[in-house]
């Protein structure tokens, strides 16, 4: 009675060992460093943040290098796509790709903005990907900035959107709303007129402060949940700003996150009286 107790005891036992192994099989995220499946290690996905992915074993869906490259070695196995931004993707001979190869990196780039100015006019999107290349790394350097000299004021418009999020978006659409109006009543006496430039430097100030504490708040959200503790605010603002530029750029809902941003950013700067008022104390 005792063996075939023992021997569905041992089956249980195995089969369970067998499902948590199974069940073990997760992704890999890393910021910074580079992403290595060894060979005859199995992950769900692969992805490196400013590092390289290096793939012997297998990938059941994606790896993806942003600001790296990725390198198939003759055993790697990729269920899903392989996609390199800033990089190459190096394929060894053996390598299975099941999914497809995107590769964008600025060979392709010094390509695409020759074309636009040489005899492909159609491409003038790529002008406009150019223009907007060129305000997010102007955006990125005010930021970094600023954060590093004033870094209290952020701090405080960060926790103001995070604690009143409904009430800093109905507070931008408001400023939002009123400032065409209040600029054109200001142009009927000489005295406004002298004080819609004022205007339109407080307003442009207050959108890049809130659009930057957004941004803070943001890659602060996305680190805590790949690395799990504190990140630094540079590294926070710097990830969120690339985060917020990056969905940008999808189609159709890329706008709209964009203004939402603005607006949200914008709402938390007046409640806070750009950063100098806090509403609460601490961002945890």
């Amino acid at each position: 009675m005792k063996r075939p107790l023992i021997t569905l005891l041992s089956v249980g036992l195995v089969l369970w060992m067998a499902a948590m192994a199974r069940a073990e099989v997760s992704s890999v995220t890393k910021i910074g460093n580079d992403v290595i499946v060894s060979e005859g290690v199995t992950v769900k996905n692969a992805t490196a943040i400013g590092g390289q992915v290096t793939v012997d074993g297998t990938v059941q869906e994606d790896a993806v290098a942003i600001g790296g490259s990725v390198v198939l070695g003759s055993s790697a196995v990729v269920a899903g796509d392989c996609i390199s931004i800033g990089g190459v993707i190096v394929r060894g001979r053996g390598a299975d790709v099941r999914g497809d190869l995107i590769e964008i990196n600025s060979a392709q780039l010094t390509t695409a903005v020759s074309t636009v100015l040489t005899e492909d006019w159609e491409g003038w999107s790529w002008v406009f990907a150019i223009l907007s290349i060129c305000i997010f790394f102007m955006i990125l350097v005010i930021a970094l900035i600023t954060v590093t000299l004033m870094p209290k004021p952020f701090e405080t418009i960060a926790t103001a959107i995070r604690r009143h999020t409904f009430r800093a978006f109905l507070w931008g659409l408001l400023v939002t709303i009123i400032v065409v109006p209040l600029a054109v009543l200001l142009a009927v006496s000489v005295i406004g007129i002298v004080l819609i430039p004022l205007e339109i430097i407080v307003v442009v100030c207050g959108v890049l402060m809130g659009f930057i504490a957004l941004a803070r708040l943001v890659g602060r959200g996305v680190f805590l949940r790949l690395r799990k503790r504190e990140p630094r605010l540079l590294w926070a603002t710097f990830w969120g700003l690339l985060i917020l530029w990056i969905l940008g750029w999808l189609p159709y809902i890329g706008p709209i996150i964009k203004v939402l941003a603005v607006v949200i950013g914008l709402g938390g700067v007046v409640m806070t009286r750009f950063g100098t008022y806090p509403l609460d104390s601490g961002i945890r």
